[in-house]
């Protein structure tokens, strides 16, 4: 006994008399009220959607930070103590060559500093892993993963959606196998009446010639 806990004795009881860890004891888990009450305030407090970047404030920038690197440029040549007109020639250069570069769309900033460009690179990763794992933008809620109900009915609606198509298939496959039975049923009457004709044609063919070998005998018996 230690410290008023444990066994008086170890006399008896088949253990060393020493208060040991209960290895087979299991750890209770979260109770499922606990899980629910969680899920509940994810519901509640679901992320709002970020918003977009705007356009015109990242060209403004992209066309602040040219304006930047003419200056940048220039000042480095003037410090080399190159003549006016050759700083001016290539300040000119680089300036038509940084604006064509912004024209076509090519164009980045070496340092991502602003708010709307980060916010814009970001939507085109998100493009990019939406276009990779088929997820549509526009359907798509931010929080919809946490709303079982909704889930739910999404999953009972596609399952009902199936069902039809697949009754639509079998009503389909029905009136093929009609119409082909009523073709085939066509086909084997008019066959019957071929054969119906043929074997008439055959009767008169057979009636005639009868006459014509009567008609023989009577004027042999004549003579």
């Amino acid at each position: 006994m230690y410290n008023n806990i444990g066994l008086m004795t170890p006399r008896g009881s088949g253990t060393s008399g020493y208060v040991q860890k209960n290895l087979a004891h299991i750890k209770p888990t979260r109770r499922q009220d606990e899980f629910l009450k969680e899920i509940k305030a994810m519901k509640e407090n679901v992320i709002q959607a970020r918003k977009k970047a705007n356009p015109e404030i990242i060209l403004h920038e992209m066309k602040r930070d040219i304006e930047l690197k003419k200056i940048t440029l220039q000042e480095e040549l003037e410090a080399r103590g190159m003549a006016e007109e050759e700083i001016q020639q290539r300040v000119q250069r680089l300036e038509e060559k940084l604006k064509d570069m912004l024209n076509k769309g090519e164009y980045q900033l070496d340092h991502v500093a602003d708010t709307h460009t980060k916010t814009q690179r970001k939507e085109e990763q998100e493009k990019k892993i939406g276009d990779a794992f088929g997820i549509d933008k526009e359907q798509f809620k931010p929080g919809t993963a946490f709303d079982f109900d909704a889930e739910e009915k999404s999953r009972l609606e596609k399952k009902v959606e199936r069902e039809m198509r697949k009754a639509e298939r079998l009503i389909q496959l029905k009136e093929q196998k009609k119409a082909e039975k009523k073709r085939l049923k066509e086909l084997a009457q008019q066959q019957q009446q071929i054969k119906v004709a043929q074997e008439n044609d055959v009767k008169k063919e057979e009636s005639r010639s009868r006459s014509r070998r009567k008609e023989k005998k009577s004027k042999k018996h004549k003579k």
